[in-house]
């Protein structure tokens, strides 16, 4: 009798203890550790894997891998956690090799490492999942470490639903579980070491035979197939523990299967690890000093590769990462930019063909992922801008001549397009997406704009002279008619709206949207770059940032007049800071756009309610790629960038060379380095050398089209003392030193400003409470209620302190400020409002 009830508390034990493995975790456990990796979202996601995958894994903020056909989980401890892998990271900070630690509480140290990569002689658009969980014992006395493994379909918390999942892991499906792997059906689901202490088929009950998934109970959200390994460890002893997963579960017979059990985990990691450098760091390289920047950059390159996909027909596309598995044409320019400005002219030609291929017969380069079953103008421009930035940067001939006349097209659309239009400008549209209105919008105007200007530059290139003096004429009437519109439209205060002349919005509109859901600050405010379509200090531009400006939550751009925030977009205000020369408002907004960024720097896109909770919407999780896109072109652009001379299409197109810098990349020893980088004029390598007194440039270009002139800006934070060149022409213009395009050296001397690190954490706050505030909706049609913001600073908030401008300043200045609006119940109740895209 006793051993009965002995064996019944054993059951028990074990039912309970398995009933735990869905993750319930506590919001304590989400709290921020400050000895890991900075994560801005509570529930983080990223990807490992290499660029044309067919599918891509997910690691999820709980430390599972899950691919769409399938998810490998992992627990902990004698009562088996779930992981939380939160603040996880890449291998050096950028090399997509997941690393999380964490210590149970009877002081077992687990060490988790994750990367994905094609075995040698299978498909490489196939990769395996390596998992290595570590045990160790850091104590003077023997300890007992538990990890278990388990499968399922899709845990319905956090993941994107890009696979079969629910078909495999349907009623009739048979898992069994071999020796050293789980199967379905006789295709391998995973592998783990033959070592196991126990083996599951579901929870709390022990695998015997294969068995019917209708007979457990499994469905897609089910943990089952699970193995438990119990190790005893000595003092200071460790053990490791292998795991493998493919991303389509494989017959257990094939080939692929036979390799898996026999790939030798270090020697695959040291091919991710090899092959991720020849690819980020073998052509042009930028190094920060600042670690948190130079890691993004790098980072963010990664995750612009990963989001390629190959299709079951073979073909290959860029898409904009998990949240969209599609090719949109808007986020084309920056995707190409990327690309181009690491050397990586193949991957920049392959989304430009995919564009152009989409253009209808009328010339329209027509972006059918936005759409929403019209057809609409609003990618037509971005993609003549991607043309001409991939003949400008690559000098590829053959290209340019065979895609002319796809150009020549393309332009006719836009000519025949004013001549048609009652306002001279591209076709209005309805409500499809981003900006949310009826009518002119700005943007697709704006875009145009540029891509003609880009398009007379490749007429001129191919010594098309009469062609490019029509497009000429065309570009100067077209430009009239833009200027119209925002003159049209503008309001009291500057500001540039959404749309160009008359336009609709909310509920008056053919889709009849709520307001709140309407008329959404997008790229309106590309006034300046890369459109130069004012003046860089025309009033209009200044208010328009000013009025944007006061949108913002938590110091980057909100979407829906302040419901949401939204990332990336707030790339498009720092390039017009960047422009104009405002280089601390640019950082300071730089700084915000990194800080929202999981902890291998994956960006978001929206679906965020500011000062919350900083939770995505579930089906909208990160990485998205157009993000990663935009904070590496930024970067870049930072330290090198082409403007002026109306996209080049005249002269004064100069290179602006360090424009905008941290203070925390100037310490005395540290370098910022710029290696073999194509741009618009050629190739440039230039290195600053920070010393006692001030710093040293030295530069050098390969140029196929010099610039006009050569500008470096004088940082926001130093008082220029004197400088030194071999041009013995240069000169200072608008805080700018300005060289001619044969320097090289450039010696200068100069010390910094004392008031401009005065109260730099004080005036981060400030900026935070200067912005408006979304509080909820009025009136039938559903306006967003807005409270103003205005600025203001408690006692002790401002006490004199010189704090640097850096990551880690706008990191603190974030969290206080998220402190103390919650202690304050400073937090607008945003949950009856509808998770939309």
């Amino acid at each position: 009798m006793k051993k009965i009830i002995i064996s019944i508390l054993a059951i028990f034990s074990c039912v309970m203890t398995f009933a735990q493995k869905n993750p319930a975790f506590t919001k304590d456990q989400f709290r921020d550790d400050a000895n890991k990796e900075w994560c801005y979202l509570k529930r983080s996601a990223t990807v490992i894997g290499v660029p044309f995958q067919r599918k891509i894994t997910l690691v999820t903020y709980d430390g599972s891998l899950s691919t769409g056909n399938a998810e490998l989980s992992f627990f902990y401890g004698k009562d088996m956690k779930p992981v939380l892998a939160r603040q996880k990271n890449w291998l050096d900070g950028w090399i997509p090799i997941v690393e999380y630690s964490w210590n149970d509480s009877t002081g077992i140290n687990y060490q988790m490492e994750m990367f994905a990569f094609p075995l040698e002689g299978q498909p490489q658009t196939e990769s395996v999942n390596f998992v290595k969980i570590t045990v160790s014992n850091p104590s003077d006395v023997s300890n007992t470490a538990f990890i278990t493994a388990a499968t399922r379909g899709m845990l319905d918390d956090y993941r994107s639903d890009f696979g079969n999942c629910k078909k495999q892991f349907s009623a009739n499906r048979v898992m069994s579980m071999e020796e050293d792997n789980v199967a379905i059906d006789g295709e391998m689901v995973y592998t783990f070491p033959t070592e196991s202490w126990r083996k599951y088929a579901i929870d709390g009950e022990e695998y015997t035979k294969p068995f019917f998934m209708k007979d457990k109970g499994i469905d897609v959200q089910t943990p089952c197939g699970s193995v438990e390994y119990r190790t005893v460890l000595a003092p200071h002893a460790s053990k490791s523990f292998i795991f493998k997963m493919s991303l389509t579960p494989t017959d257990q017979k094939s080939s692929l299967a036979m390799a898996m059990k026999s790939a030798d985990y270090e020697e695959y990691k040291a091919k991710t690890i090899d092959f991720w450098k020849k690819e980020i760091c073998s052509n042009a390289t930028f190094s920060i000093p600042e670690k948190r920047i130079n890691d993004g950059y790098k980072a963010s390159l990664v995750h612009v590769m990963l989001a390629t996909r190959t299709f079951d027909d073979d073909t290959k596309s860029q898409t904009d990462g998990v949240p969209y598995q599609a090719f949109f044409l808007t986020s084309a320019p920056q995707m190409e930019l990327a690309y181009l400005g690491m050397g990586r002219n193949d991957m920049a030609k392959m989304i430009i063909e995919r564009a152009v291929k989409q253009q209808e017969p009328d010339g329209l380069y027509f972006d059918r992922s936005l759409a929403h079953g019209g057809t609409i103008p609003a990618a037509h421009g971005h993609i003549l801008y991607a043309l001409g930035c991939y003949w400008f940067y690559t000098h590829d001939r053959a290209f340019l001549t065979k895609n002319f006349p796809s150009i020549e097209k393309a332009v006719d659309y836009i000519r025949t397009s004013i001549e048609k239009d009652s306002c001279g400008l591209l076709p209005p549209t309805y409500q499809y997406d981003n900006e949310m209105i009826d009518g002119h919008y700005a943007s697709n105007n704006f875009w145009a704009l540029t891509g003609l200007r880009f398009a007379i530059r490749m007429a001129k290139d191919l010594h098309h002279d009469s062609i490019a003096e029509s497009w000429t004429s065309l570009e100067e009437t077209y430009h009239t008619n833009i200027l119209k519109g925002i003159e049209a439209m503008v309001g009291k205060d500057g500001y540039v709206r959404t749309g160009l002349f008359s336009f609709k919005t909310g509920k008056a509109t053919k889709r009849g949207f709520p307001e709140f859901r309407s008329d959404c600050d997008w790229e309106n405010m590309l006034l300046v770059y890369p459109t130069e379509i004012l003046p860089k200090d025309h009033p209009y531009v200044t208010g328009t940032l000013r009025h944007i400006r006061k949108g913002y939550g938590e110091g980057i751009m909100t979407y829906r007049h302040g419901l949401h925030l939204h990332q990336y977009i707030t790339a498009n205000m720092i390039e017009q800071y960047m422009a104009r020369g405002e280089s601390e408002q640019a950082l300071t907004d730089f700084y915000h756009l990194a800080l929202h960024c999981g902890s291998t720097y994956e960006g978001f896109e929206n679906m965020v309610w500011p000062w919350q909770d900083r939770e995505v919407a579930s089906f909208c999780i990160p990485p998205h790629a157009w993000a990663s896109a935009k904070l590496a072109v930024l970067t870049r652009n930072f330290l090198l960038c082409e403007m002026g001379g109306k996209g080049g299409m005249e002269k004064g197109r100069d290179l602006y060379l360090m424009s905008v810098l941290s203070e925390d990349w100037l310490k005395n020893g540290d370098s910022i380095v710029v290696k073999n980088a194509p741009t618009e004029m050629g190739v440039i390598s230039a290195k600053l050398s920070s010393n006692e007194d001030g710093a040293t440039i030295r530069y050098k270009a390969d140029y196929s089209n010099a610039p006009d002139k050569i500008k470096f800006r004088i940082p926001y934070f130093k008082k220029l003392k004197s400088f030194e060149s071999d041009d013995t022409h240069a000169y200072i213009e608008d805080d700018c030193i300005v060289l001619s395009p044969s320097f090289t050296r450039l010696d200068l001397k100069w010390e910094d400003k004392n008031d401009k690190f005065k109260d730099n954490y004080a005036k981060l706050l400030e900026g935070y409470r200067d912005c408006n505030v979304f509080v909820g909706l009025k009136g039938e049609d559903e306006w967003p209620d807005i409270k103003i913001g205005k600025q203001f600073l408690l006692k002790g908030e401002k006490d004199g302190r010189h704090d640097i401008l850096n990551f880690d300043t706008v990191r603190k200045a974030f969290l206080y400020e998220m402190d103390r609006r919650h202690t304050n119940h400073e937090i607008p109740d945003f949950t009856k409002y509808p998770e939309v895209l």
